[in-house]
């Protein structure tokens, strides 16, 4: 709760409410074809004493410039357009799948098959206990093939400390 002012003391009522209608009004023809902005710092009322003592030192006001300005940047944060992508990257072609390569072959059934067929026996009845069984060895020999195919020592004394991508 805001105490009474003294009388004589800071800007009445009237005044308050004539400087936030001169506020109002430059920000409405701000955006006019006219393109002046009002004056800053807006003037003080006539029946107020002009300030004593050398002008305040500091920055200069901000200005909105709008969206001409010199360097052809917008201002404002809704009229912000992203950069245009010049290049972009292109990735080569994936390499094809080893025809040959049975050991792969091995792990890509075991791990997605073995898994899928324990699932199916769960789900259809009629497959019953052993096709969840078959489904089991698949996928626990896929992970056995997976973890074989690794290589046995890591190359740590090569020089080579980056990921191989």
């Amino acid at each position: 709760m805001s105490s009474p002012r003294p009388p004589g003391e800071g800007p009445d009522d009237a005044e308050v409410d004539r400087a936030f209608a001169q506020i109002v009004a430059g920000l409405r023809s701000e955006g006019s074809a006219t393109g002046v902005n009002p004056p800053w710092p807006p003037e003080a009322p006539a029946n107020r004493p002009a300030p004593q003592g050398p002008p305040p030192q500091g920055p200069p006001p901000p200005q909105h410039l709008g969206p001409g300005t010199p360097e052809g940047m917008a201002t404002d944060h809704r009229s912000y357009e992203p950069p245009e992508e010049d290049d972009h990257f292109v990735p080569p072609p994936p390499p094809p799948l080893p025809a040959g390569d049975l050991h792969f072959w091995g792990i890509v059934v075991g791990l997605v098959l073995g898994p899928a067929l324990v699932v199916l026996s769960a789900v259809v009845p009629a497959l019953g206990a052993p096709w969840a069984f078959v489904g089991a060895v698949l996928a626990v020999g896929g992970f056995v093939l997976l973890v074989l195919r690794q290589p046995r020592r890591r190359g740590l004394g090569d020089g080579d400390d980056g990921a191989r991508v």
